[in-house]
């Protein structure tokens, strides 16, 4: 659709150009490469993945999680074998996780080779049903689709009560989603801390010790180790099969949410922090809460934890995570209106349609149909399938699919 334009009709329009929206077409042109043409991909960059390096790049993430099976591509084996045909560079990590610019090069080599479509640089206003299809408006624009597939992560942050009394009063208080490290050049003589005991946190942790902070981490519980977000057992029927036997929607968010838990560390992180506390730069305090915060006459936050301890900060980073929450977008509230909802997440079927009309969502808001996992690349799988099925009526065989000229093998 060219940005000019003031109305379009489309087949399919996808909203998120981050790796969930990139499966989704790439699946989609994979089943029918004359989709290509008939599809929509609207994200406020007006670029694929922008939002993902982005994240990655301000808390200097070296590596992904996910093992290098785990990628947009309608194919298991196509980013192992890009990166040993091409020499990427590799993580040396268990399970194989591939580096962040190992990935990255791999869907820009994705992104040239299929054809996709270049995502137009919008943020809708409003997305309505009308006679069983989706309009999609902003700025004097209208896109018509027979299908749209929701692929933006809409979530809320999780912000704990107690930071209230340091809003407006201690300007160095930010969540992990707004901490962008390469803003900083040293943190010399800064005392930060950090809240939470994930990944996330892991980074932000690492990211001020090396910039010359001496660091406290805070954690609610004893920090947890493990390679992934979630148990292998989601990523099959080991833990699925029960899953899938479960009807009930509220049952099922209940499972995936304590499946998922409070945020982990891969060992290696974990490690590389334990090495940092023992030079002193670190102090790891798992099993503590914060009681209550105030700001001190110096002008540094003051906090109290529920073992009695005061910690004094000049700088807080809340590595407390978000929630999944469709009702956080609201230019989709016509739509959700006549969804089910269970804490937000949609209820959707096998096909990934939540509600009456023709909308599916992909990411963390698929949890009730494909488990705690269902906002991780393996996920956006997962999730891509069953939709490219839903549309085109095309089972993919993954393990033969040529990924890279999805046109040329339909011929």
């Amino acid at each position: 659709m060219p940005s000019s334009a003031l109305s379009a009709e489309v087949d399919v329009c996808i909203l998120g150009a981050g790796p969930h929206g990139l499966a989704t077409a790439l699946h989609l042109m994979a089943a029918d490469p004359a989709l290509g043409e008939r599809m929509a991909v609207i994200d406020p960059s007006g670029s694929w993945l922008s939002t993902w390096r982005e994240q990655f790049a301000r808390l200097e993430i070296d590596n992904l999680r996910s093992p290098i099976v785990h990628h947009p591509a309608p194919e298991v084996s196509a980013l192992a074998r890009h990166v040993a045909a091409r020499d990427l560079p590799r993580s040396g990590l268990p399970y194989e996780l591939p580096t962040t610019a190992a990935f990255d090069e791999f869907c820009d080599h994705l992104i040239a080779t299929s054809g996709v479509v270049t995502p137009i640089a919008a943020r809708p206003r409003r997305v309505r049903p009308s006679q069983g299809r989706i309009v999609v408006s902003w700025a004097g624009h209208t896109l018509t689709a027979d299908r749209l597939v929701v692929a933006t992560n809409p979530h809320r942050r999780v912000v704990p009560t107690w930071v209230e009394p340091l809003l407006g009063r201690f300007g160095a208080l930010d969540h992990a989603a707004d901490v962008d490290l390469r803003t900083f050049d040293r943190l010399d003589g800064e005392h930060v801390v950090v809240v939470g005991g994930g990944l996330t946190a892991g980074h932000l942790v690492a990211g001020a010790a090396g910039r010359g902070a001496t660091v406290e981490q805070i954690t609610r519980r004893p920090i947890v180790r493990r390679p992934f977000d979630t148990d292998p057992g989601w990523l099959g029927p080991r833990f699925l099969r029960g899953f899938d036997a479960v009807t009930d929607p509220e049952q099922r968010v209940s499972m995936a949410k304590d499946a998922r838990g409070g945020g982990t560390m891969p060992a290696w992180m974990h490690d590389r922090l334990v090495e940092l506390e023992a030079t002193g730069a670190v102090a790891i305090r798992e099993g503590s809460s914060v009681s209550e915060a105030d700001v001190r006459e110096d002008g540094r936050a003051e906090l109290r934890l529920d073992d009695g301890d005061v910690v004094a900060a000049d700088r807080i980073w809340l590595a407390t995570g978000t929630v999944p929450s469709i009702e956080s977008m609201r230019c989709l509230s016509d739509v959700v209106a006549d969804m089910g909802l269970v804490d937000g997440v949609p209820i959707v079927d096998d096909d990934l349609k939540a509600g009456p009309h023709p909308v599916h969502v992909i990411g963390r808001l698929a949890m009730t149909a494909l488990g705690p996992a269902a906002g991780n690349l393996w996920g956006a799988q997962r999730a891509a399938e069953r939709i490219t099925t839903a549309i085109t009526g095309v089972e993919l065989d993954l393990s033969m699919t040529a990924i890279f000229h999805p046109r040329q093998a339909h011929r």
